[in-house]
């Protein structure tokens, strides 16, 4: 600042407080310039004010649950089934899904999904089956993983292009699997679901792959 500037500050500052006139020996500071000056400090007002919103610690986004597997996978083969809104060509509609898994202590994987609609009557949206026909039921071969270090699922469809994958979760309940479940083409289908073992095919009552 310069020593002109200053002491027309200092002067101005005076008489404000005093109520003093103004004094000839004070130097008129241009109106522009004041302008400028008070534009400048409004600007870094704000600056000041937006800094904690624009540079604020970052919120995590929420990770997965903690991956739980038992020590032998073989443990989770059975059946496991859900019910979910399948959204398909012909539009949303309930279903019973059911994944019959055997399950190799290595996280291999071989079975089968097959499917049925909740609503069957005159007008009930349909599905298709692996020959591309509309239908109200379908069955899926299957093979694919589960991974135990990360407690990912990833299952395929030997003979369509459905994919399903997830992640094997754990709560007060027990084991499920919450997984989704796509297919494109004219046979398109997408839906989310968590699949919960039935108490009578767990602990190994479906063979296993060696």
């Amino acid at each position: 600042m310069s020593p002109r500037l200053f002491k027309e500050l200092r002067c101005r500052a005076k008489q404000s407080i005093t109520l003093e006139p103004t004094s000839p020996s004070c130097w008129t500071m241009p109106h522009q310039m004041l302008t400028s000056m008070h534009r400048w400090r409004s600007l870094g007002l704000a600056v000041a004010l937006a800094a904690p919103l624009l540079w604020g610690p970052a919120v995590a986004a929420p990770g997965p649950l903690p991956c739980a597997v038992p020590a032998d996978l073989s443990t989770l083969s059975g059946d496991w089934q859900a019910e979910a809104q399948a959204h398909v060509n012909g539009g949303v509609a309930p279903s019973f899904q059911r994944l019959q898994l055997q399950v190799g202590r290595d996280g291999r994987v071989r079975g089968q999904r097959d499917w049925a609609a909740v609503h069957t009557g005159l007008g009930a949206v349909q599905g298709h089956n692996r020959q591309g026909q509309p239908s109200l039921q379908a069955v899926e071969p299957l093979i694919g993983w589960i991974e135990s270090r990360s407690c990912r699922v990833l299952l395929v469809e030997t003979e369509d292009s459905g994919r399903v994958s997830g992640w094997l979760r754990h709560d007060a309940s027990g084991s499920f699997l919450e997984l989704e479940i796509s297919q494109s083409g004219r046979g398109a289908v997408v839906l989310f679901a968590d699949f919960r073992r039935q108490a009578s095919t767990q602990a190994g009552a479906t063979p296993r792959p060696r």
